[in-house]
């Protein structure tokens, strides 16, 4: 998905470029006294944060690898500095304080690019979308320019905005104009669903087949211990039947003997309750 909102600037709206190089560099980059270096581990977003600072300032970058992340993913720095650089800054900051809609979601699409993530529908981490900073003000301000409700929390020194409802997800991945992810995110949320509700479905069944033939032993142990001499003829030949044919269902009962399967189901309650007197 980073991939698709660092794809081209042709499809950015008006005065977008510009708000979203102040989210990349709010999320991913690094001031100092000569410029700022922007750190991350996907190349096409590396690749347009050089696009973004030429065509909004003219200004070139250097983008050189750096060494593998703790996973082994290589990552990529964009350092641009000089005079242009440091009067840049006070620009970029102007372009986060917009109240245009269209701005702040330009905002939002770079600060994703920068420090967004989201799971794959469909698995063990259900549906989550959030931003991960250092900086607690960059985090509300993602809540903020948000169209959905995010929370803001601290985890392990860092402060998170997210996300963790199907809505929430999809809303917010269309608002920073990821309208294929959209679809594509969906997808995968109803193939998800489906396996999800086939394998519960799979499991009660196997389940109740469980239980359904523990206690089908139980009630055949029950009846081998009853003498059937004392037995009314109807129970007695009841008893024969299921005795004979311990496998068969109440309806396959009903069937070999004529009877409905409401009075096979009374006469075999009639016959565990004789099994379970004492003596």
């Amino acid at each position: 998905m980073r991939r698709q909102l660092a794809a081209g600037l042709a499809d950015r709206p008006d005065r977008a470029a510009r708000p979203e190089l102040a989210g990349l560099v709010d999320a991913a980059g690094v001031w100092d006294g000569t410029g700022v270096t922007l750190r991350t581990s996907s190349a096409a977003v590396a690749r347009s944060a050089v696009r973004l600072w030429r065509s909004e300032f003219g200004l070139d970058s250097r983008l050189s690898p750096t060494k593998p992340d703790r996973f082994g993913r290589t990552r990529y720095a964009v350092r641009t500095e000089g005079n242009g650089a440091i009067q840049a800054a006070d620009e970029l900051r102007f372009a986060r304080r917009s109240r245009s809609a269209t701005q702040r979601a330009a905002y939002l699409r770079g600060a994703f690019q920068g420090a967004g993530s989201v799971t794959r529908p469909g698995g063990r981490g259900g549906y989550h979308l959030e931003v991960v900073h250092r900086d607690e003000d960059f985090a509300r301000r993602v809540a903020a320019f948000s169209r959905v409700p995010l929370k803001v929390v601290r985890r392990r020194g860092r402060w998170v905005a997210y996300t963790k409802s199907a809505d929430g997800v999809t809303s917010l991945l269309a608002q920073m104009g990821l309208n294929e992810a959209v679809l594509e995110y969906e997808a995968r949320a109803v193939l998800g669903e489906a396996k999800a509700n086939a394998n519960r479905a799979t499991n009660f069944d196997a389940a109740n087949a469980g239980r359904t033939a523990t206690a089908a032993a139980r009630q055949q142990r029950a009846l081998q211990a009853i003498d059937p001499a004392g037995l009314p003829p109807a129970l007695r030949e009841m008893l024969e039947l299921r005795l004979e044919n311990p496998d068969a269902s109440l309806a396959e009962l009903a069937q070999m003997g004529g009877l409905s399967k409401s009075a096979v189901n009374h006469r075999l309650r009639r016959l565990v309750g004789v099994a379970a007197r004492p003596g």
